[in-house]
């Protein structure tokens, strides 16, 4: 079987975590929210400014909903693994980068975090 074709996710890190947005494929539109949680004690002690996700006690989580006409559907509520590819219905999803400065955590700005994603049809 072929890999799959991802498309980038329109993940901009500058807008900080959490942050949400729509996006349609194939006449279906879906939510997706990216959230980060992290230990308290490890936003003073990142040592370059960047947390590289998943770490001991950080980890960045996806939630993608459907959008159906009876109301919204869960597909997938997941902690995040760099280069992971998963299965959500008829998405799939894969996450190469994931970097995160505290700064980003509910606060926007351009401090150098990266997180990319892509969305392919399964």
């Amino acid at each position: 079987m072929a890999a799959p074709n991802f498309l980038a996710l329109p993940i901009d890190p500058a807008e900080g975590f959490p942050q949400a947005f729509r996006l349609s494929l194939a006449g279906r539109s879906y939510q997706f929210r990216l959230y980060a949680n992290v230990r308290e004690e490890l936003l003073d002690s990142v040592p370059d400014g960047l947390l590289d996700l998943p770490a001991d006690g950080a980890f960045l989580v996806l939630s993608v909903d459907r959008e159906e006409p009876a109301g919204l559907v869960t597909l997938l509520r997941r902690k995040l693994v760099r280069g992971v590819e998963y299965h959500a219905a008829e998405l799939a999803l894969t996450f190469p980068a994931m970097r995160l400065d505290p700064r980003n955590l509910n606060g926007s700005g351009s401090f150098g975090s990266q997180v990319t994603g892509g969305v392919a049809l399964r």
